[in-house]
């Protein structure tokens, strides 16, 4: 890599990298091994950096492909400890309102019921905004996959006693 692709890796992580820390933490519920796979798709986008259109892409779906990865790995150990930690389940309506710091702990626990496809549809659809073509088009799948699966998903949140009353508006648009 060359000083200038150097300095416009150093500008993308710069920029995005908050925001890609984010999304690893949501697929994984730790934030530990979240940001290994995040490093990890930095360092694989590190060695394509020249050509490769779409880095944020690049590292979404590495970042997937990583949790997969480790969700199969751990099918064929069983007695190793599960990707998801078990959350503190008290009620996070506590006190006058809702604050995030309050919220967390019942999404994270919420999204950890479901599967890791429909997690990752989720989080890509709504956590970080894409349409159902980019999220199909980072996933392999088709839009009608991204849409029943992510329906069925916020289906499945809505139930959440944890979250009863919080996921009103999310999903209404499709």
């Amino acid at each position: 890599m060359d000083r200038k692709q150097a300095r416009a890796f150093e500008d993308f992580v710069r920029d995005s990298g908050d925001r890609l820390l984010r999304v690893a933490v949501l697929l994984t519920s730790d934030q530990h091994l979240a940001e290994d796979i995040y490093a990890e798709a930095l360092e694989r986008l590190a060695a394509r950096w020249s050509r490769v259109a779409s880095p944020a892409a690049f590292c979404r779906q590495v970042m997937h492909n990583l949790v997969i990865d480790r969700i199969r790995m751990q099918q064929r150990r069983p007695r190793e400890l599960g990707l998801y930690p078990v959350h503190d389940s008290s009620d996070p309506r506590a006190g006058d309102g809702m604050s995030a710091v309050e919220l967390r702990p019942a999404l994270l626990a919420a999204l950890d019921t479901l599967t890791q496809h429909q997690r990752a549809i989720v989080v890509l659809r709504y956590f970080d905004d894409r349409s159902e073509a980019e999220v199909a088009d980072l996933l392999g799948v088709s839009a009608g996959t991204v849409k029943s699966t992510a329906s069925r998903a916020i289906a499945r949140l809505r139930a959440d006693p944890s979250l009863a009353g919080l996921l009103g508006c999310v999903g209404s648009s499709q």
